[in-house]
């Protein structure tokens, strides 16, 4: 649950001076004040001019930038992790899914094989409209028939549907249709074929917490529309919690079983009118925890229990009559952790004291070796495909954070095989910063941290890193920069475990120290600290993210000397699992500091766990007090990435979740008195369009706000003079509209233009951009 994921940002994460001259002090102080504020993904905008309110004669103009922001040498780490969820076998016909994480977000993965997992050559992927899929979708469950195959995964706020007839092609339905049947509190646990067409189980919550789970079982003869059948059909167990986790059907008679929280723990049900009715059965044997799985092959349905030092199987025809049928006993068992089935064969993969065991059964009467996968592996899907079999999963043996690839023969013999190579740049711009004739982006490249600078905004070059401050373990990245009067601070997070912050200062820009060994930085526990945002005024340096379940804040004098922030009240920045704090953003001004972001609200709704907005306001860097905003008319929830300041005035805005829950909108928030009282300010779109916000300026005469319009979004821009009233514009081409998500993600101005970066994505790949618009100098007109 977010924070660590934005609401529209797949962006997946578990982070005194001598006294300047009279006159040169207000000079940087004003330039404190523009260019200092930093977000997630920050904007700044520096500079006497403002955006022009009437068409400029030369037009805006954006490029496809991955050449113009280089990445590290060649050899370094490509910053992508691939991840493999699931595998579906028809006789050879194999497809995996899964998907590519990596800095610039999450693409959506299917991958096709014809000759038993020997080969894979990249699917296709688009929407029922024809266009590419936007990133950040997750595909987790998989199942082929007859019928065609379907996967079912996960995105902001909902399922994801991706239906297919072969396997090669395939097309990402609507959300409108998925959104009827699979709501934003459901989770799917497991999908089958079942004889007429698709069934789906999972559970759902009231509360959002999953601490009230009750079952769902969804169903669709040809995986595009679904109806959705509420559990008290299956007249669950009274009292406790009840969550479905397999579904398997032989002979139209479609069997689901489910873990309970009272006993009986393993509780079954079978229906054999396409899941209209459901009668109650029972499997031999007796569960002290729950224990049982089940499959099906073409003829057999399956159930293991595992039993002390070995697991148990029974056999059915018809999911009424069951047999005690063989035992699984390896050497060194330890517990049964999958068990799948394809119509040829069961597979079940065991884990022992020297690995995984890979057993495999036509009949559930005798299981045979069919290979081994080393010890620490995650297997989350196998399938058995002719007469090989595929196991799908993470490869996190010796520390490693990879995809598992395992295809084993008949002999349980290795069978080289891979996944086709990635796509997309692997680069991120996320904060820009203007100070002194120099410009700096900072963002991720190749797995590691990266700066960039510029003295134009049009030619961009990476800074070396002689100091190694920018490389680490796992995979590094900044989110935010500020200039200040003793240097530049850039932070953002570090892949270590627990998670650390990720803080760098410079004193121009070019060569970078890592700050982050200091005490303040270090980590209480397990406790992961994250650094999201930062900001510079004169009393300092803040920063500010999450520690642990809590908002999380730093601040320094100097750059060097650095110490935690403390509430103002008990509950202002400590947190907890269901009252949690973040902040993401942090701006500074003649208020001192107000930052932004959100808390969850357990008792909402009734005891819904939602995001709510808040606020935080500290008049030196040190000392926060929480401010909650309400939430608007028509929102469900929402919290505020971004902030900006000018004078005495602060926008904040953010995301909201709207509707069912698969909507969103963009929303903000205005003080006009440093931040004692808010008032909602509204961004305007085209009626029926989700909207949302990207990242956020203010420049001497107004505010600028970037968002996203539509889904795949395009590039939204709302411009205002005073924080109140907003006026939007959609530019186009290139990187602005067009297939795919397109966003900026930082601002800044250069020699009299505005100067944007952000992203053009797909699910197949990305690419950075820049886009460039002239200004104004004329002060008096609306930015």
């Amino acid at each position: 649950m977010p924070p660590t994921t934005e609401l529209t940002d797949p962006d997946v994460g578990y982070p005194a001076t001598d006294p300047m001259p009279p006159g040169r002090q207000k000079r940087r102080f004003r330039s404190l004040l523009i260019g200092g504020a930093s977000v997630t993904f920050a904007i700044i905008v520096a500079g006497g001019v403002v955006v022009a309110s009437r068409q400029s004669d030369e037009p805006a103009a954006a490029e496809l930038a991955g050449n113009l922001f280089a990445a590290g040498p060649a050899g370094s780490g490509d910053g992508r992790q691939l991840e493999l969820n699931g595998v579906a076998a028809m006789g050879a016909t194999v497809v995996i899914a899964g998907g590519e994480d990596a800095d610039s977000g999450y693409r959506t993965g299917f991958f096709l094989s014809k000759d038993a997992g020997r080969t894979f050559a990249r699917a296709q992927v688009r929407t029922a409209k024809g266009e590419p899929p936007v990133a950040g979708e997750i595909p987790r469950h998989l199942a082929a028939g007859p019928g065609g195959w379907l996967a079912l995964g996960d995105r902001v706020g909902g399922t994801v549907v991706w239906t297919s007839p072969d396997g090669a092609a395939w097309t990402r339905q609507p959300d409108a249709t998925a959104s009827l049947a699979f709501g934003p509190r459901d989770r799917v646990a497991d999908v089958a074929w079942t004889g007429n067409g698709f069934t789906a189980v999972g559970q759902t919550s009231d509360k959002g917490d999953f601490t009230d789970a009750s079952p769902v079982v969804w169903l669709s003869r040809d995986g595009r529309s679904w109806e959705r059948r509420a559990g008290w059909r299956l007249h669950p167990p009274t009292g406790g919690t009840l969550a479905l986790t397999d579904v398997a059907s032989v002979k139209n008679a479609i069997v689901v079983r489910g873990e309970s929280s009272i006993k009986p723990y393993d509780v079954t049900w079978r229906s054999t009118d396409a899941g209209n009715t459901w009668q109650a059965f029972a499997v031999p044997g007796k569960s002290r925890k729950p224990e049982l799985a089940f499959a099906a092959t073409a003829t057999t349905m399956l159930a293991v229990r595992q039993d002390g030092s070995r697991a148990t199987t029974y056999t059915s025809p018809d999911g009424v009559r069951w047999t005690t049928a063989a035992k699984i006993d390896v050497p060194g068992f330890r517990r049964l952790l999958r068990l799948t089935a394809t119509s040829q064969a069961a597979v079940a993969a065991i884990g022992t004291d020297s690995g995984i065991q890979l057993v495999r059964s036509t009949d559930g009467r005798s299981w045979q070796p069919a290979g081994t996968t080393a010890d620490g592996a995650e297997v989350r899907d196998a399938a058995a495909a002719a007469d090989n079999t595929v196991v799908v999963g993470a490869d996190t043996a010796h520390g490693g954070t990879g995809a598992l690839l395992a295809v084993r023969d008949k002999a349980g013999k290795d069978v080289p095989t891979g996944i086709p190579s990635t796509t997309g740049s692997g680069k991120v711009v996320d904060a820009l910063g203007t100070a002194d004739g120099r410009v700096v982006a900072v963002g991720g490249a190749n797995g590691e941290a990266t700066v960039w600078t510029s003295a134009d905004g049009a030619t961009w070059r990476r800074v070396q890193d002689k100091e190694k401050a920018l490389a680490g373990q796992g995979r590094q990245r900044l989110t935010g920069v500020t200039p200040g009067f003793a240097g530049w601070l850039a932070v953002g997070s570090s892949g270590r475990t627990p998670g650390r912050p990720l803080v760098v200062t410079s004193a121009d820009g070019e060569s970078w120290r890592r700050a982050d060994g200091a005490a303040a930085f270090q980590p209480n526990g397990t406790n992961p600290l994250i650094a999201r945002g930062a900001a510079a005024g004169p009393d300092g340096y803040v920063i500010v993210g999450e520690d642990g379940f809590g908002a999380g804040t730093w601040w320094s004098p100097d750059l060097k000397t650095w110490e935690r922030g403390i509430p103002a009240g008990e509950d202002n920045l400590v947190g907890t699992p269901t009252t949690r704090r973040w902040m993401h953003s942090v701006t500074n001004g003649m208020f001192g500091f107000v930052a932004a972001g959100g808390v969850t609200d357990p008792d909402a709704y009734g005891g819904v766990f939602v995001r709510r907005p808040t606020v935080w306001i500290s008049p030196d860097g040190r000392k926060w007090s929480l401010v909650r905003l309400p939430i608007p008319a028509g929102v469900n929830e929402g919290w505020l990435p971004h902030i900006a300041s000018h004078d005495d005035v602060l926008v904040t805005a953010g995301t909201a979740v709207t509707g069912n829950g698969t909507g969103t909108a963009a929303f903000g928030y205005v003080s006009v008195d440093g931040g004692r009282s808010w008032q909602p300010i509204s961004l305007p779109v085209v009626a029926g369009e989700q909207s949302s916000v990207t990242a956020m300026a203010a420049t001497p005469r107004g505010f600028v706000v970037a968002g996203t319009v539509g889904r795949p979004g395009d590039v939204v821009i709302w411009t205002s003079a005073d924080g109140r009233s907003w006026k939007p514009e959609q530019p186009r081409g290139t990187g602005m509209s067009g297939p795919g998500d397109q966003r900026l993600t930082a601002f800044t101005t250069v020699d009299g233009e505005l100067v944007g970066v952000g992203s053009t994505a797909t699910g197949q790949g990305d690419e950075p951009t820049v886009w460039r618009r002239p200004l104004s100098s004329d002060e008096t007109g609306t930015p």
